[in-house]
């Protein structure tokens, strides 16, 4: 039975053996068919590839020689540029030199052109400010509308209107050597305006051509009419205008010095110019004076001692030299030494006693100097104490309202130096003072010493106390 099995099992085993290798080859034919038709197609696939490959390449071949033309062309077109930008770098250089050589040129004619503004501006300046304060100013009435016009200008000076600053200038001159007659309206003292008959002597002055001429003084508004202090002047002026004489009475000064002439400044204005600082300062004149004046009637009351005398024949006698200086009077010294003389005293007790009693009178000698050379020091300081406190108000005021006028720091200036004069003015005297009762003083104290030596000689020659306890 198991044989029967086994036979059957080996049966089927071959029969399904045998149907798997059919399966297999009807397999492996089919692959093989597969496969031969893949082959066609990969080599068909293949020589279109290079076909392709070949239509790229002679694509590229042709593309490299059109780039390698291209190239060539450029480089040739490059070098052109470059050589064209070498030539315009050549021009630009060149231009820059001629920018910069016309920039200088330029640049010289405008600070020609500056300059000749600035000396224009300059001299148009200086010569408004001295025909505004000209008599010529009188019959030139047009001058100063059109100056002042051209100053206000700030461009370039035309050729016109430097021809008319010339002009303006060549008839100044001119009218210099003139004697004109011209009709204004001039300020009167009183502060009335009238229109007057004038004589204008070219640039040099004005007066009116009335009975009693007065001088034409320029001032910033209206012309001022001031007659002199002195009548006679006027007189002589009137002379001369009626042909009665020769000389004539000039003013330079164009009428400015003849207020400050006919307005002579007070002690009492003075002192309220000088401002609160004056007052210590005359506080310190007038005690420095009474100082120094009682100083010197004490000084010169007191006199030096005569020296002292003796008999030849005996020895001087101590007690009497005192009787005798006891006797003298306004005689400093004569007390000092009378004082020093005591009975029965040795010389270095006469000594000591000189010593102490010449201190204290030379401090009497010299009382009250030094305090005067002390009011002499303070006079000055206190003066420019006053000068410097002036000069910050002067400062202050300009700063406040301007330095348009000249006269408010002149004025300012002058009021601020009257401390510093009134300083000097006291110092000075009592300086003087100093010195001739400080030399009175020391007369007066070497006198004494002399004397005092002296007196120790003779109580030498005398004896007395010697070797004495």
């Amino acid at each position: 039975m198991r044989a029967v099995i086994a036979i059957l099992f080996f049966s089927a085993s071959i029969q399904v053996f045998a149907q798997g290798q059919a399966v297999a080859d009807t397999q492996v034919s089919k692959a093989a068919g597969n496969y031969l038709q893949q082959k066609a197609q990969i080599d068909n696939r293949v020589a279109d590839i290079r076909q392709q490959n070949s239509a790229w390449e002679h694509q590229l071949k042709q593309e490299i020689d059109e780039v390698k033309s291209n190239q060539q062309e450029l480089s040739a077109r490059l070098a052109s540029k470059r050589a064209q930008l070498a030539a315009l770098n050549e021009q630009l250089v060149a231009l820059n030199q001629q920018k910069q050589q016309l920039t200088g040129s330029y640049q010289l004619a405008v600070d020609d052109m500056q300059l000749v503004q600035g000396a224009y501006q300059k001299a148009l300046s200086s010569l408004t400010q001295q025909w505004q304060q000209s008599s010529t100013s009188l019959i030139e009435v047009q001058r100063e509308q059109s100056l002042a016009v051209a100053k206000a200008s700030s461009s370039f000076p035309s050729l016109s209107q430097l021809n008319e600053l010339i002009g303006y200038a060549v008839d100044d001159m001119q009218m210099t050597a003139q004697v004109a007659r011209t009709s204004a309206p001039i300020s009167q003292a009183d502060g009335s305006v009238s229109t007057k008959e004038l004589l204008v002597f070219g640039g040099l002055m004005a007066v009116t051509d009335t009975d009693l001429p007065s001088f034409i003084a320029f001032t910033d508004k209206l012309p001022t009419a001031i007659t002199p202090v002195d009548t006679g002047v006027s007189l002589q002026l009137k002379a001369w205008i009626d042909g009665e004489t020769q000389l004539l009475a000039m003013d330079l000064s164009q009428g400015r010095m003849l207020p400050s002439l006919a307005q002579k400044q007070s002690v009492g204005q003075w002192v309220k110019d000088g401002g609160e600082v004056l007052w210590p300062i005359l506080i310190l004149a007038a005690l420095g004076l009474l100082i120094a004046l009682w100083r010197a009637v004490i000084l010169l009351y007191w006199r030096p001692l005569a020296q002292l005398q003796k008999d030849d024949s005996a020895k001087a006698d101590l007690l009497k030299i005192k009787q005798q200086l006891q006797s003298v009077s306004r005689v400093p010294a004569a007390k000092v030494l009378a004082n020093a003389i005591v009975e029965g005293s040795c010389v270095d007790a006469m000594d000591q006693r000189l010593k102490q009693l010449m201190l204290k009178q030379m401090a009497q000698f010299e009382r009250g100097l030094g305090f005067i050379a002390l009011l002499a020091a303070m006079a000055p300081m206190l003066g420019l104490l006053g000068t410097v406190s002036g000069m910050i108000e002067t400062f202050q005021s300009l700063t406040e309202f301007g330095n348009s006028d000249p006269k408010l720091l002149s004025q300012g200036i002058s009021k601020a130096l009257i401390t510093t004069q009134a300083g000097l003015l006291v110092a000075l005297p009592l300086l003087l003072l100093h010195y001739p009762l400080k030399r009175r003083a020391q007369a007066l104290s070497l006198n004494m010493e002399q004397q005092s030596a002296l007196l120790l000689a003779l109580n030498l020659e005398q004896g007395e106390c010697h070797g004495s306890k």
